[in-house]
């Protein structure tokens, strides 16, 4: 390169240049129309997307009431009381089991599971069908979580009996 490059005389310096070819093979050089500015070009897409997302959640809360109950009352609590859904599973393993057992062990050993498990399967492989340890033991607590969940979520009525989803019921059974 030399002292008329335009690419030096732009406010840059060029701290070193290494002669020959990357191992990638030639060095590609951007075109001027292979260059698109983010703005306004992505941000216009990026805000065209949102405000139709934003317009279509609008339409739906428009036309579809939300299942809500009545107004809470902080004297009473509802039967049953059930956690979000995201911990419906740990709240389902709280009803079988005792609770240094279900909110801390259970808990640190799946964690501990996912932090011991790049070192049980040390594979290199990059592919899914080649990591079969890793594959069957998310898979696995995948699976357990899930119907858990399910259980914890949709099965669940007074009382904590199993109810069946489709059953109606009211107040107390």
């Amino acid at each position: 390169m030399s002292e008329s490059d335009p690419r030096l005389t732009q406010g840059k310096r060029l701290l070193g240049v290494v002669p020959g070819q990357p191992p990638g093979g030639e060095r590609k050089v951007p075109q001027e129309q292979d260059l698109v500015m983010v703005s306004p070009h992505l941000l216009v897409r990026h805000a065209v997307v949102a405000l139709a997302v934003l317009l279509l959640v609008l339409i739906v809360s428009i036309l579809f009431d939300a299942p809500l109950r009545e107004v809470a009352n902080p004297f009473e609590t509802p039967n049953p009381e059930k956690a979000p859904w995201y911990f419906a599973a740990l709240q389902e393993l709280l009803a079988h089991f005792h609770p240094m057992v279900a909110g801390v062990l259970v808990p640190a050993a799946i964690i501990g599971g996912l932090v011991a498990l790049p070192y049980v399967d040390r594979s290199a492989a990059v592919g899914l069908g080649l990591r079969k340890v890793a594959v069957v033991a998310f898979t696995m607590f995948l699976l357990v979580w899930i119907v858990l969940t399910l259980i914890g979520f949709a099965f669940r009525g007074p009382n904590w009996s199993w109810v069946w989803p489709w059953d109606e019921w009211h107040g107390e059974l």
